[in-house]
């Protein structure tokens, strides 16, 4: 493994670190506290204040999780590495989507949740025990950041904006519709970018060789896709925040929507963009 190899690797190691980081403060922080739970509650009913219509097509999106499109989505993910002949790599992928998407579950059980202030009374019954993190949230992460794995190098980087797109839909998805709190999602996010970024340092340790200088893809209209696409998420926040409809009665909500936002754009770009100098050589079992 050449250096550029291993200070990618290393970057992806310390990624990690910082998502469990993420993980462990935001748990503490919004479920573990009165005033995060007070946060976290006044974001959660404020999405209350989006229209029928919102509501009813990011339900609709989030009914496509379910376990036979998660399968579906790993062959896919498997196949597209044997097409490349890195079958290996595919295997991590996949494996490490698989353990995201049941950590995430043993993670509901072990982390615990109990009411804080008067406001969880106001919340469903659903939410009188363990949601964190979502699963939802967790499943279209890691499926993203797995597809990033497997896909072609020179189109990593613009293929995580497509899947910071997808990312944040689901990730906001899933307060819109009121299936869970804010710090459900922003939990996910992280849950998801340590599996991910764990496998994808083990694959450039076992497999990573370097691209050329050449190869690599023109950083500044990748960033300002990427910052366009953030603009975009910002003007939406504003508008809706200052919309005759939402008389920012429940600034948390905005507060922690571009939280989620950021985050999952953050994430997949990221992501795709530390793969732009590394690439798989053929597997001898493609």
């Amino acid at each position: 493994m050449n250096d550029r190899s291993k200070t990618v690797e290393s970057r992806f190691l310390f990624a990690a670190m910082i998502c469990a980081v993420l993980l462990i403060v935001n748990y503490f922080a919004l479920v573990g506290t009165t005033w995060g739970h007070q946060f976290d509650d006044d974001a959660f009913l404020g999405h209350k204040a989006l229209g029928p219509k919102v509501i009813t097509l990011d339900s609709d999106v989030l009914k496509l999780v379910r376990k036979q499109t998660l399968l579906f989505a790993a062959v896919v993910t498997l196949a597209i590495a044997v097409m490349r002949r890195c079958t290996f790599v595919g295997v991590i992928a996949v494996a490490a989507f698989g353990c995201a998407v049941v950590g995430a579950e043993v993670l509901k059980h072990v982390l615990p949740w109990r009411v804080l202030v008067p406001n969880d009374a106001m919340l469903g019954s659903g939410f009188q025990t363990n949601t964190y993190p979502s699963g939802h949230t967790t499943a279209v992460s890691s499926l993203v950041l797995s597809l990033l794995l497997v896909s072609p190098s020179r189109w990593r980087p613009w293929l995580a904006i497509a899947g910071g797109c997808a990312s944040a839909t689901f990730s906001t998805g899933v307060l819109f519709v009121g299936w869970h709190r804010p710090s459900d999602a922003l939990g996910a996010l992280a849950w998801s970018g340590l599996c991910m970024s764990v496998a994808a340092a083990l694959i450039i340790r076992l497999r990573g060789r370097q691209r050329p200088v050449y190869a690599l893809p023109n950083r500044a209209a990748f960033d300002w896709i990427a910052l366009g696409i953030l603009a975009v998420a910002a003007t939406w926040l504003f508008s809706a925040a200052t919309a005759p409809a939402y008389p920012l009665t429940a600034p948390p909500f905005f507060v922690l929507t571009g939280f989620i936002i950021v985050g999952a754009f953050t994430l997949s770009a990221w992501y795709g963009w530390q793969f732009r100098a590394v690439d798989w050589p053929t597997d001898s079992i493609a």
